[in-house]
């Protein structure tokens, strides 16, 4: 049976990691590391990839300072630290790359097109070139 595209992600390697259960909410729930650097704005697969290559005490602290911006009850911010470095044990410490992108695009999924900086400063100058080239035409008799 062929695998299906939704599931490529599953062999990352950063799964362990990212769906570890971090600490309880206020409201109860249980919360994720995937769930917690989402809520961050942080791409959860590419920062555990990034923290994955960084140094064991580097890691920790940057897991730590994001479980201490969560909503979780006292019990869980106090014991941010030691969360973050019993999760930090689960990342797959290699110095290659990590597979973080599926083979084939997944059929539906859009991704954001990031021009590079100076196309749009490319694009005004132009127009203000042909501005400046209309405007002479226009002004000579």
């Amino acid at each position: 049976m062929a695998q299906n595209d939704a599931f490529a992600l599953k062999n990352s390697g950063l799964n362990d990691f990212l769906f570890a259960e971090l600490g309880t909410e206020l409201n109860g729930s249980t919360l994720t590391v995937l769930s917690t650097l989402a809520r961050l704005g942080k791409d959860p697969w590419a920062q555990a990839a990034e923290w994955a290559k960084m140094p064991y005490a580097a890691t920790v602290e940057g897991l730590t300072q994001s479980i201490l911006r969560m909503p979780l009850c006292a019990a869980s911010l106090a014991e941010a630290r030691a969360t973050a470095g019993r999760l930090v044990a689960l990342l797959p410490r290699q110095t290659g790359t990590i597979n973080l992108a599926p083979s084939r695009p997944i059929a539906g999924l859009k991704i954001p097109l990031k021009l590079p900086q100076w196309i749009p400063v490319a694009g005004f100058c132009i127009l203000l070139v042909v501005a400046m080239i209309a405007a002479s035409v226009m002004s000579t008799p």
